[in-house]
């Protein structure tokens, strides 16, 4: 039997999809067996809206209060001091979304694991994801090729297979974050869009499988 496909919507530079990695991790490990997980870059912040962090620094900090209570994920002391305190990252969705494609390209199968990885590079570490270094622990830990990554993170391929995914996104009306879309054969249901507790997103992917079934799906 074909397995239906997950796709989770994300965007690296998202907290509340920080705040969703646990769920989603927890629903890749337990249901692994039953759907294909894909992750799909969202490219919340590019273009025009590039900017530095500080433009957006306040607001971060007053949603925090609010995104840990929800989702128990923390936003780290680092993350504060290296981030936010200091304002000059540049927010860019385009790096990550382009170590994402590299990275998913040799390890499909790890979709889930590796965009929370990259997620922790900057939220709990505090660290700057334009900058090829930050994501040499995710390199070395799922064992990839350091200088096969370092070419490939400076090459137009890949940055065009962020844009295709960004794209693809925009084309199913995908504009907030996170998200996930089940695709059963050739139809596709929206199961979330923001955060869901573990227990509501299990509970809805049941439904739609229920409604998947009842028309043929």
């Amino acid at each position: 039997m074909e397995k239906s496909t997950l796709y989770y919507v994300q965007d690296a530079l998202c907290g509340w999809c920080y705040g969703m990695s646990p769920v989603i991790r927890r629903l890749f490990e337990e249901h692994g067996q039953d759907y294909t997980f894909e992750v799909l870059s969202g490219g919340m912040i590019r273009g025009s809206n590039v900017r530095p962090i500080s433009c957006m620094a306040d607001y971060i900090k007053q949603v925090a209060p609010r995104l840990e209570e929800t989702t128990g994920m923390k936003l780290t002391d680092t993350y504060r001091r290296e981030i936010l305190d200091k304002g000059t990252y540049m927010s860019n969705s385009e790096p990550p979304a382009v170590a994402m494609a590299i990275l998913k390209e040799q390890f499909p199968g790890q979709q889930v694991p590796l965009a929370a990885a990259i997620q922790e590079q900057h939220f709990v570490e505090g660290k700057d994801l334009n900058e090829v270094e930050t994501y040499l622990p995710v390199v070395h830990a799922f064992g990839a090729d350091e200088a096969d990554f370092r070419k490939k993170f400076e090459s137009k391929e890949y940055l065009e297979k962020a844009q295709q995914e960004f794209e693809l996104v925009e084309n199913w009306g995908i504009n907030g974050f996170p998200a996930i879309i089940c695709q059963v054969k050739e139809k596709l249901y929206l199961v979330a869009r923001g955060y869901q507790p573990y227990e509501q997103l299990t509970a809805t992917l049941e439904r739609v499988q229920q409604e998947a079934s009842a028309t043929g799906e």
